[in-house]
């Protein structure tokens, strides 16, 4: 079976915009010669107002691009008080844009609005469930989030929307460094965990089983876009079929799915994209399918930030 998944990338998430994005360790300059072209033809929600899919509302005047924080040299840390559990409000009544916001041992931070910090460090415990959102869409902003220790984030949004987004604001996390979302364990005993349950798709994936043409706004897949767990509404990639990386990839948003899963779209193809069975070749038991991969790009839950910008070699930073 041939695949073309190269090329979709670079189509889907370039968008035809040419930038060489493939750099060994002598070629400094041409890397920052090239570094802004690459950021631009980078694809992220947050820069695609066009796209069916919205980030929460709120987020991008609260959070995108606000540059450096004021005190990002020596930000003040707050450690949240109250014990046992808190909601949103109640932290945000003790942190904010402008602090290192630390969740101790023995605290859960519920949340169940939408949030702006400078940073986040979580020591104790983190929740975010539908059940617990006020709201259908939910965000939390945060030059970098750090779970330690014996700290646990625990995220299970099945039925709404959320998103992390990572501030370039200034805030460096001792260990992860800048504009980071993970977990560090300093010692040896420290489990810090992790856990994110988005909306569930049984597949991403498929690929065409009859040709979509140019002017085609039905897309018949090889598996039952409604058994996948797909939707009215999601945005899907389809590569390209040519070889050798050739030819140009689509996307388009869902409009309709019907009862046999056949996607309607939301716009007519620009470009021929064909399926054909090969027969075995010799020795071989099994014929080859050609067709051109179609991916589900949509997702309920979002991490993603402010632009990446270039920074020099820091000679005295630890090797890692």
């Amino acid at each position: 079976m041939r695949f073309f998944l190269h090329r979709f990338i670079v189509s889907i998430i370039f968008r035809g915009v040419v930038a060489d994005a493939a750099f060994g360790q002598g070629q400094e300059a041409d890397y920052l010669a090239n570094f802004d072209a690459i950021e631009d033809a980078t694809y992220a929600l947050v820069k695609d107002p066009s796209s069916s899919e919205k980030l929460p509302s709120g987020l991008v005047p609260t959070c995108a691009n606000r540059g450096l924080s004021s005190n990002s040299g020596a930000p003040r840390e707050v450690t949240v008080s109250g014990g046992g559990t808190v909601t949103s409000s109640a932290v945000a009544s003790q942190c904010g844009a402008d602090s290192v916001c630390i969740i101790p041992m023995g605290t859960t931070f519920e949340v169940n609005a939408s949030i702006d910090l400078g940073a986040l460090v979580v020591r104790g415990n983190v929740e975010w469930t539908d059940s617990q959102l006020f709201s259908p869409d939910v965000y939390l902003c945060a030059g970098y989030v750090a779970i330690e220790g014996q700290g646990q984030w625990n995220m299970d949004v099945q039925d709404k929307n959320a998103a992390i987004y990572i501030k370039n604001n200034g805030y460096v996390h001792p260990d992860l460094r800048s504009r980071a979302f993970g977990s560090h364990a300093k010692t040896a005993s420290d489990y810090p965990t992790i856990d994110i349950r988005g909306r569930e798709l049984v597949r991403t994936w498929s690929l065409l089983s009859e040709p979509l043409n140019g002017g085609d706004s039905t897309m018949t897949l090889l598996h039952d876009a409604n058994l996948m767990g797909w939707r009215v509404g999601d945005r899907v990639g389809i590569s390209s079929d040519e070889p050798m990386a050739s030819g140009e990839g689509e996307e388009f948003t869902i409009l309709a799915i019907s009862e046999r899963g056949t996607v309607t779209l939301d716009r007519p193809a620009e470009n021929d994209y064909d399926v054909a069975f090969v027969p075995p070749r010799e020795g071989q038991t099994y014929p080859a399918l050609m067709s051109p991969e179609v991916v589900n790009l949509s997702r309920n839950i979002v991490i993603t930030g402010d632009d990446y910008e270039h920074i020099g070699c820091d000679p005295n930073l630890p090797e890692v």
